[in-house]
């Protein structure tokens, strides 16, 4: 299981590059909560990982991922 801090740095590592926003993604069998916040945020609106009150039965699952709308120079 991937660590709140663990998180962080990814969610920095995704704010360093040429990503515009960060997509919260979450596998199909996710817990509600951590259904609820699937979908893409700009860097300050994000939610922590993992997030308050996840009940997945092996542990949060989510994860933060690029989004990467402007390709190109």
């Amino acid at each position: 299981m991937i660590t709140e801090k663990e998180h962080q740095r990814t969610l920095e590592k995704i704010k360093g590059g040429l990503a515009t926003r960060v997509r919260v993604l979450v596998p199909q069998e996710a817990c509600p909560v951590c259904r609820s916040i699937e979908g893409a945020y700009d860097f300050d609106d994000a939610p922590p990982l993992p997030p308050e009150g996840c009940t997945c039965e092996f542990g949060c699952r989510a994860y933060y991922a690029p989004v990467l709308d402007r390709f190109g120079p």
